[in-house]
């Protein structure tokens, strides 16, 4: 990753994920260095959150930041432009932030 910044074992986000009860629930980020794929991977299985809809339709997850000022999450990109994998650093996410599990299914 470009940024390879040191992170203590306080690396805690505020985690909401649409759709659930769960609402600014604090989650330890074990490695801020992970791509953002595997960090989507992490959260789906910590929560249990089902891989299909009720109508048997694959669910593909993405996350979001809540920005100072904005009230709708923006996605975080798995890629940048040149295809490689973005990490929660390289879109400066820091310790206390309000990050978002969006799910998104996929019509069959």
């Amino acid at each position: 990753m470009a940024n390879e910044e040191y992170y203590d074992d306080d690396f805690i986000v505020l985690l909401t994920i649409d759709g659930t009860e769960y609402e600014e629930v604090e989650v330890k980020i074990s490695d801020p260095n992970k791509t953002i794929r595997e960090q989507v991977t992490s959260i789906v299985t910590v929560f249990e959150m089902p891989k299909v809809d009720g109508g048997g339709n694959p669910i593909q997850y993405l996350l979001g930041q809540i920005l100072e000022g904005d009230d709708e999450p923006s996605i975080l990109e798995f890629e940048d432009q040149e295809g490689r994998e973005m990490a929660l650093i390289d879109y400066d996410v820091q310790p206390g932030d309000r990050i978002h599990l969006i799910s998104v299914p996929i019509a069959g």
